[in-house]
């Protein structure tokens, strides 16, 4: 149930579901003064939701920093969340096609090559609420690592999970007995590595953060940046409150 609610009751939260919500309550009340303030509401939400640079100061404090991995003597494990990594859409199979998060799996794929990791563990499955035949990410990005030339014997794959709890839960006994004395590189997008970081640690997994697939950008005060709203702001505004809801909610049912 909790899975269900996560990714549909989300929606009211969102700009586009807020704006929604606004808008059609007033189309639909008869009293003036309620229409006004649906309007006034709408207006408030696409003004700030839609700044480009608010919502970028935002994604700058919220997502986790670009890191540099230490020198170690021991062997590492990266561990990668699938979720927008690969894009399972029928039409555009059999070939490989990366998603919206791809540079997850690019990141890993260059930590590998340069032998700062020695093996990747992939991270997720099928997370589709209804359908069922849009494809498994984790198998996709597995084979896109094979063909990018890393060995199958260095590359595990766990593809049960669905969301960010179950691939803490569902990694946890894959890397205490596989890679017992491994170091744990997590790998997933930059706005999501709080929430990744709070279920790995509630797994009693201690993990280095390398975030990738960065939202925020260099800070500008152009007049169009500043005062005007932009579909690209929306599309950001999106990403971190979808995210600060799905921390909250981890909070509230204990999974961090």
């Amino acid at each position: 149930m909790f899975y269900f609610l996560s990714k549909t009751l989300t929606f009211l939260f969102m700009p586009v579901g807020l704006l929604t919500v606004a808008l059609l309550f007033a189309l639909i009340s008869k009293n003036r003064a309620r229409q006004r303030k649906a309007l006034i509401t709408a207006f408030i939400v696409l003004m700030v939701a839609g700044n480009g640079f608010i919502t970028n100061e935002l994604l700058i404090w919220w997502e986790v920093p670009p890191a540099v991995l230490p020198a170690s003597t021991r062997p590492r494990v990266g561990v990668v969340l699938t979720g927008g990594l690969a894009n399972v859409n029928p039409r555009v199979r059999p070939a490989i096609h990366l998603g919206s998060q791809g540079d997850r799996v690019a990141q890993a794929l260059l930590l590998y090559k340069s032998g700062q990791i020695q093996k990747i563990l992939i991270s997720g499955g099928i997370g589709g609420i209804i359908r069922r035949d849009v494809g498994d990410e984790g198998q996709l990005s597995r084979q896109f690592l094979l063909t990018a030339g890393v060995p199958a014997q260095d590359i595990v794959l766990e593809n049960r999970s669905r969301n960010t709890y179950e691939n803490a839960r569902f990694s946890a006994p894959i890397l205490q007995k596989t890679f017992k004395d491994y170091e744990y590189v997590l790998i997933t997008s930059a706005w999501h590595m709080r929430r990744a970081i709070g279920c790995f640690e509630k797994q009693q997994l201690a993990v280095i953060p390398y975030p990738a697939t960065f939202i925020s950008g260099q800070r500008e005060f152009a007049p169009n940046h500043l005062l005007f709203p932009s579909e690209q702001a929306l599309f950001d505004s999106y990403w971190f409150i979808h995210e600060v809801v799905g921390y909250i909610a981890y909070r509230v049912a204990g999974y961090i």
